[in-house]
């Protein structure tokens, strides 16, 4: 009888916002094999390779304590609304998280995402940020190849940004997926690069 791969990851949340990666990974492969890790900020997917060791980390760790201020994890099966969210239409702005706060500038971003099009803006916002394009085909092509890829270490998520949202600024924070609230960014006027900055390639 072969391997049981499960149909969703394992949610791990409640621990600091700067916890790496390898801390959640050494955490999870006492169990068994880790496929992958998805890391947000302040929570993870984790992808294990057999249904049994996922089940095996969730009655182990839910409820444990972890991290330097030893918060109580919430470690449970990720519901389905949580790791696919809702379907986004593109946009040519997209919203990036989870990279390395302390250490990344916004010309950091921008050599990572221009390499897909000309850059219209690049805006860090506390521990996200906003890239936007001059194309939507330029923005679809930067989010299939860039969400999940690494970026100073750390796996990035990459999502479009709904641009209702966006230029109405009402909420500043990001909740983490299946809350029931929907993230907004800030709005437009604040923080615009100068003219001419991201000018290349038009």
């Amino acid at each position: 009888m072969g391997d049981r791969r499960p149909e969703r990851p394992v949610f791990c949340g409640n621990f600091e916002y700067d916890a790496s990666e390898s801390s959640v990974l050494r955490l999870f492969e006492r169990f068994g094999r880790v496929q992958r890790i998805d890391m947000k900020t302040g929570f993870a997917f984790v992808y294990m390779e057999d249904e049994r060791d996922g089940q095996d980390a969730i009655r182990a760790l839910d409820r444990t304590e972890f991290g330097y201020k030893r918060r109580l994890l919430r470690v449970e099966w990720a519901k389905k609304m949580e790791v696919t969210g809702k379907n986004q239409a593109p946009t040519n702005t997209l919203f990036v998280v989870n990279f390395d706060v302390r250490n990344t500038r916004e010309s950091d971003i921008e050599r990572f995402f221009d390499k897909y099009g000309p850059l219209a803006r690049v805006e860090i916002k506390r521990n996200y940020a906003f890239v936007e394009y001059k194309e939507v085909d330029d923005a679809i092509e930067a989010q299939k190849r860039s969400h999940g890829g690494l970026m100073g270490g750390r796996t990035v998520t990459v999502e479009f940004v709904e641009s209702s949202r966006e230029k109405g600024g009402r909420d500043r924070s990001r909740s983490p997926p299946g809350g029931g609230r929907r993230r907004s960014p800030s709005p437009r006027g604040r923080g615009i690069s100068p003219p001419g900055r991201y000018g290349r390639g038009s």
